[in-house]
C-alpha cells in the first residue's frame, strides 16, 4: 500500500472515530474494540497488514476518546456547579459572536476556583472587543435547546459551557489589538458610505462580519442559495492568494519570496476574520500548496482536504457534527473534487467554456451540499442554480473591488466616497437578485436523519464509481 493511500485510510479512520464518539459516550465500545484487536492479531499474526489493522483500530479509539475528552472538558467542568446561581466572575473576551443587529454578545474565558478555565457566553448592551478584561455579575444558566436546534451543542462547539443573560458588566481594561482596530475602522467606513444592507453584504464578504445584516436579508440570502457568496469562504482565500501572487509578480519579486509573503498575508487575513471554518480549511490547503511549490513537490487534492480536516478536528473535534460551516465547506470541496470533471463532460453541449465551468462547479458542489441544507433548513430553493449563475461572476469583481475600496479608504478616508460609488452599483445588483429570487422556495417537512445517511451513502457510491473510472486528482 502506498504512503498516500495509507495516510488517507488513517485520516478517514480518525475522522470516523470522532464521528462515532459524537453520538456514543460509552466506554464499553472501547473494551469491545480492544478485545477485537487482540482477536485480530491472533488471526492475522503472520499476515502482511496485521500491524496496519491494529494501528487503524488504535487511531479509531484515539478519535473516539479525544472527542469524549473534549466534551467532558466543556460540559462537565466546574462551572456546571453554579447553574441557576448568581455569581461574580472575572474574565477576558476571546470572541464576540455576531448574530443580528440587536443583541451584543461576547464569549468570556474565566478562571474558576480550582484554577480550571471555562468559557461563558454573555449577552449585554455594551460593546466589548477581543482582549477586553471584564468583571461580570449575573446568573449562570445551562444552555437549553429549542425546537430541533441543539443550542447546547452549538455552543459547546465554540467551547462555551454556560450562558449569562444581561449580567452587570464592568470593563476593567481594554486591549486594542491592532488587527481588530483595523477591522473596526473598515466597518465604520463602509457604514458611512453605503446603505445598511449594502454595508452588511460588503462587511460580510470582506471582513466576515454579519452584524450589519438584518434577519430578513439573511433569510433571503438563504432562500436564493447564495449565502456562500457573501460569507467568507474558501473562494476568498484562493482569490486572495492568486491576487497577492500576481501583484508581487508585477513588482518583480522573486517567486519564492512572493510565496512566503503571500503565506503571511493570508495568515494575517485569517486572524482578522477570526478563523471561520471554510476559510481556515482553504488556508490550510493553500498553505500546503504553497509549501509544495517551494519544495518542488506535487500536490493531491484529496490528501490536502483530509489533512485540513485532521488539523481542524484536532483543535476542535466537535466541529465535525456540530459546525454547519465546517460541514458545508468540506462537502462542497468534495463535490467539486469528485464531480466537476463529470459534469463538464455532461455539459459539453455548452459552447461557452466560462459558462460551462461555472455551471459544472455549481452542480458538483450542490451534489454533496444540498441534502444537508434540506435536512437542516427544511426547504429547497428552485432559484439557487440560476441565482448562483447570475451572482458568482460578479462576486469575484465584488471581492476584488471591495478589498481595494476598503484598503484605499483606510489610507485616504476623506476620498472614500469616490471609490464606494461604483461599488454601490455592484451591491445594488446583488440585492436586486436576492430580492427577485428569494420567493422560489418549497418547504420540505419530512427529511429524517436516516434518509440523510441513505442519500449520502448513495452519493458516496456514485462518487467512488466516477473517481475510479474517470477522475484524476489535481489542484
Amino acid at each position: 500500500m502506498t504512503p498516500s493511500k495509507t495516510f488517507i485510510m488513517v485520516g478517514l479512520v480518525f475522522i470516523s472515530g470522532i464521528f462515532i464518539g459524537s453520538f456514543f459516550h460509552s466506554y464499553f465500545l472501547i473494551y469491545l474494540l480492544l478485545i477485537f484487536s487482540l482477536f485480530l492479531i491472533g488471526i492475522l499474526w503472520k499476515k502482511e497488514h496485521v500491524f496496519l489493522s491494529v494501528f487503524l483500530i488504535i487511531v479509531f479509539l484515539f478519535g473516539y476518546l479525544y472527542i469524549n475528552f473534549k466534551l467532558d472538558n466543556v460540559l462537565k467542568n466546574e462551572i456546571t456547579q453554579y447553574f441557576e446561581k448568581s455569581i461574580s466572575l472575572e474574565g477576558r473576551v476571546i470572541r464576540t459572536p455576531k448574530d443580528d443587529l440587536i443583541s451584543k454578545k461576547a464569549i468570556l474565558e474565566v478562571s474558576l476556583v480550582s484554577g480550571e478555565k471555562a468559557n461563558i457566553l454573555i449577552t449585554t448592551n455594551q460593546s466589548l472587543s477581543f482582549g477586553d478584561k471584564v468583571f461580570v455579575l449575573g446568573e449562570v444558566k445551562e444552555p437549553k435547546s429549542f425546537g430541533n436546534f441543539n443550542y447546547k451543542m452549538y455552543l459547546a462547539n465554540q467551547g462555551v459551557s454556560a450562558i449569562m443573560e444581561n449580567p452587570e458588566v464592568t470593563v476593567l481594561s481594554e486591549n486594542n489589538f491592532f488587527i481588530f482596530e483595523i477591522k473596526k475602522k473598515a466597518e465604520e467606513i463602509t457604514l458611512q458610505n453605503l446603505s445598511i444592507n449594502k454595508a452588511g453584504i460588503l462587511n460580510a464578504t470582506i471582513l466576515g462580519e454579519t452584524d450589519n445584516m438584518s434577519s430578513e436579508l439573511k433569510e433571503k440570502l438563504g432562500f436564493t442559495g447564495i449565502s456562500h457568496v457573501v460569507a467568507i469562504s474558501g473562494t476568498h482565500i484562493v482569490l486572495l492568494c492568486f491576487i497577492m501572487l500576481s501583484f508581487l509578480n508585477c513588482l518583480k519579486i522573486k517567486r519564492r519570496k512572493a510565496i512566503v509573503i503571500t503565506f503571511f498575508f493570508l495568515l494575517f487575513y485569517i486572524v482578522l476574520i477570526e478563523f471561520p471554518a471554510s476559510a481556515f480549511r482553504a488556508f490550510i490547503m493553500m498553505s500546503f500548496v504553497l509549501l509544495a511549490e517551494l519544495l518542488g513537490r506535487e500536490t493531491d487534492s484529496f490528501i490536502l482536504i483530509i489533512l485540513a480536516a485532521i488539523l481542524i478536528l484536532f483543535f476542535n473535534p466537535l466541529a465535525l457534527v456540530y459546525d454547519l460551516g465546517f460541514q458545508l465547506s468540506f462537502l462542497a470541496v468534495l463535490g467539486i473534487i469528485f464531480f466537476n470533471n463529470y459534469f463538464k463532460e455532461k455539459l459539453s453541449f455548452l459552447k461557452n467554456d466560462f459558462l460551462k465551468d461555472l455551471v459544472a462547479v455549481n452542480f458538483s458542489a450542490q451534489v454533496f451540499v444540498l441534502p444537508l441544507l434540506i435536512y437542516t433548513f427544511n426547504y429547497f430553493s428552485f432559484s439557487s442554480l440560476l441565482a448562483n449563475i447570475l451572482i458568482v461572476p460578479i462576486s469575484t469583481i465584488l471581492l476584488v473591488f471591495g478589498f481595494l475600496c476598503v484598503a484605499i479608504s483606510l489610507i485616504l478616508p476623506s476620498f472614500s466616497f469616490l471609490f464606494y460609488a461604483p461599488l454601490s452599483i455592484i451591491l445594488g445588483y446583488v440585492l436586486f437578485i436576492v430580492d427577485k429570487f428569494s420567493f422560489m422556495v418549497v418547504e420540505v417537512n419530512y427529511f429524517p436523519a436516516y434518509f440523510l445517511f441513505i442519500v449520502y451513502f448513495l452519493i458516496s457510491l456514485l462518487a467512488y464509481k466516477i473517481k475510479k473510472e474517470r477522475f484524476e486528482f489535481y489542484i
